[in-house]
Formats: C-alpha cells, structure tokens, sequence
C-alpha cells in the first residue's frame, strides 16, 4: 500500500484480522477526514493512530463526505506535494540505480514537471490545454483532411465509387 485516504472511516472490528492488521504502526502517507457530528468520530480517530504521522482533517459536519475549506484545501496541497515529491526522489534513486533503464531522462523531467504544475494547482489549466489541443487537431481534420482522405479513397477504391454514382 503506497498511502491511505479515510473518511468517517474505522478500525477492523473482528478482533483475529486486528491481531494482524494493527500489530505495527503503519507507514505509509494517510489522510483522515473527521466530521465533528459525525457518529464515527472516535472510531476514526482511533484508526488514525493506527499510522505513522497522520494527516487529520476535521470538518464541522456529520458522516459524510466533507466540503472542505481553505486551510483543509492548503492541507490537502501539502500533503500531496509530500508524496510527489517523495515519488520522484524514489524515481531518481531508481535510475540511478539502473532498475528503470528504459525510462530516459525526457520522462523523468516531463513527470517532474507535471508533478511541480498539480503541486502548484495547475491540474486544471493542464487539463484544459490537453482538450485545445484535441480541439484544434480535430479541426485541423475536418478542415483539410477530409479531402485528403475522401481522395485517397478514390483512388483505392475507383470502382466501388464509379458503381455509386451509376446507382444515384
């Protein structure tokens, strides 16, 4: 498990899976997002000790899936780019190493960047130059493609064509 997202969530009650399942502290990257109102609250607090440094998001409401304001939203930020950013150190230590050999150094700078815009609350702005891009092929297509192909298919196909317009 690489990292952990929890809302209103709980420990395992059946007490032979908690034997293993919270026999140690586990470390990966978690996130608990706790409502105030919520009949899980303590439950989900105590999941939360189940991990090595938890990111814990409290919000004023009940079981549910929280709106979250601006300092919940920068929290949220921050512990993203943390992972990101542990992600490409790992991806870096792996090329060095040689165990990603087919991954040249293009990639890895394009992920970092792509890493650095999403850290940056740039996903949107990325998404939105991805559909232009498809838009503005798509034009392309039908402005001056079409003809190319409808010629082609001439040419491939001449009786097919011929037959057509002896039947129209």
């Amino acid at each position: 498990m690489k990292l952990f997202i929890s809302i209103s969530g709980t420990k395992f009650r059946d007490p032979s899976i908690c034997d293993i399942a919270y026999k140690d502290i586990m470390k990966i990257k978690s996130v608990h997002f706790i409502g105030a109102k919520d009949w899980l609250r303590l439950p989900s607090e105590e999941l939360a000790t189940a991990f090595d440094s938890p990111l814990i998001i409290r919000h004023p409401q009940g079981h549910t899936v929280p709106r979250l304001d601006e300092a919940a939203i920068e929290q949220l930020r921050g512990w993203v780019a943390e992972i990101l950013q542990c992600h490409n150190k790992d991806l870096i230590e792996k090329l060095k190493n040689g165990e990603e050999a087919k991954m040249d150094a293009k990639k890895v700078r394009e992920k970092t960047n792509e890493n650095e815009k999403l850290k940056n609350g740039e996903a949107a702005k990325m998404d939105a130059e991805k559909v232009q891009e498809k838009n503005d092929e798509n034009e392309k297509l039908k402005n001056g493609e079409a003809a190319k192909m409808d010629a082609k298919k001439v040419q491939e196909k001449p009786d097919e064509i011929e037959k057509q317009a002896e039947a129209e």
